[in-house]
């Protein structure tokens, strides 16, 4: 049956409508969701991250019912949209407009993986694949041809870009990281994702977990106990590391070379202030400005992704029309084929009776095929005229007749024992 695009249901709880503690607590439901739903409904997709909670499908009289209750006391966030609006909002959270940080990159993955579950358990069909594919691409697009994702908004990839522009290049430096836990290991990642030249030097109180680090990034590890060595070293020395006083003191300061940085995401701070003249500093307060203009910069694009969404909301809506005109158009061919089949046994019987075989039988066959076509072709148009206009009811009216009109055939005509000899195939 072709499906209108009314019929999409999106029903969200996420960030921007619940707490957060209330989002979280959902994610554990996707299985759940899934067993309780999908009996309510042709096609389904369950979006779950720590930020939001979204089941996307075709609509039911019991599935928002049963939604609600799968639900529960949460059910009083939730935000229902339909049509278009459920669309563009799957298009936005592709493209990072709706996550908590504006742009970020790893939801896009998460909404391709979503659906890919999905459909390999069976529970998205064409018309979920079609809503995810331009779901999916409209964040690429968003991203390859905006801003929306410039720089690093958080403390570890702004310190890193901080110190990059003040640096020049990260090629031939000696980098050191002090601390390898989750903010040390996204300095040290980022730092060799931007220079493979870069001398990366990573020391941590434990030394195996430093080494771990190291092993990955093609580093050296150390312990902390040769921090005053390695600073006499370094050109550029990240602290990301949780102490009760600082950790570099003025001594130790002291002893790095004129124009080196030292930059600092540790809280409480783990560098002694104020640092040497001679030396380079930022510390999380000048990082927070560097975050702020990051933001701001992202905030500039947002037009720009907005245009691109509803340009592709354009397209999507074309296409979800014009698969629901082909649904229609392919049961008009599926009756025209039995019809074509039936007479054309028929036809045959009689003109071997009067001596007519070989290729004489062949060009009747060719020639109902092509008449068929030609005296279906209006209707045809018309269907699709009706789906690029939005008339879902006149499709739905189409496939009802016709299938009909294929139940007539199969409950009054005996079946043959010869199998039908070409179907007709939908004209291009």
């Amino acid at each position: 049956m072709a499906r209108s695009l009314d019929e999409l249901v999106l029903i969200t709880v996420n960030h921007r409508n619940a707490p957060l503690k209330v989002v979280g607590a959902l994610e554990n439901l996707v299985e759940q969701a899934y067993e309780r739903l999908y009996p309510y409904t042709d096609e389904l997709v369950v979006l779950a991250t720590c930020n939001r909670f979204e089941i996307y499908a075709l609509e039911s009289p019991r599935l928002l019912v049963e939604a609600e209750s799968l639900l529960g006391d949460a059910s009083k966030y939730a935000d229902v949209r339909r049509g278009l609006d459920a669309a563009r909002h799957l298009f936005r959270v592709a493209a990072g407009l709706e996550s908590a940080i504006l742009g970020e990159n790893e939801i896009l993955g998460q909404v391709a993986k979503a659906y890919e579950a999905a459909r390999s358990r069976g529970y998205a069909g064409k018309y979920m694949s079609l809503l995810f594919h331009y779901a999916v691409k409209t964040g690429k697009l968003v991203r390859s041809k905006t801003m929306i994702s410039y720089g690093n908004v958080g403390a570890p990839g702004a310190a890193v870009h901080a110190a990059e522009k003040i640096l020049g290049s990260y090629d031939d430096r000696v980098v050191l990281v002090v601390g390898a836990g989750e903010a040390g290991s996204i300095i040290a990642s980022l730092v060799r994702q931007k220079s493979s030249t870069a001398r990366l030097l990573v020391a941590n109180r434990t030394l195996e977990r430093a080494e771990e680090l190291a092993r990955k990034l093609g580093g050296e590890a150390y312990g902390l106990d040769e921090l005053p060595a390695l600073l006499e070293k370094a050109d550029v020395v990240f602290t990301a590391v949780t102490v009760e006083k600082p950790l570099l003191t003025r001594e130790l300061l002291e002893r790095m070379k004129p124009g080196a940085l030292v930059v600092d995401v540790s809280n409480p701070s783990a560098v002694e202030l104020p640092v040497p003249g001679h030396l380079g500093y930022i510390g999380l307060q000048g990082l927070e400005k560097v975050i702020q203009k990051t933001l701001e910069r992202r905030r500039q694009e947002v037009p720009k992704a907005e245009k691109i969404i509803a340009e592709q909301l354009s397209l999507f809506r074309k296409a979800w029309m014009r698969r629901a005109a082909d649904e229609a158009i392919a049961v008009m061919m599926e009756y025209a084929s039995r019809v074509i089949d039936e007479e054309l046994q028929e036809l045959h019987s009689r003109l071997r009776g009067v001596g007519v075989n070989g290729a004489a039988l062949t060009v009747t066959g060719d020639f109902a095929q092509s008449l068929v076509k030609k005296l279906l072709r209006p209707l045809i148009v018309y269907a699709h005229r009706a789906a690029v206009n939005g008339q879902a009811h006149v499709l739905e009216e189409i496939v009802e007749q016709f299938r009909r009109e294929i139940e007539k055939r199969v409950t009054t005509r005996p079946e043959r024992d010869s199998p039908p000899r070409n179907r007709l195939r939908c004209p291009p």
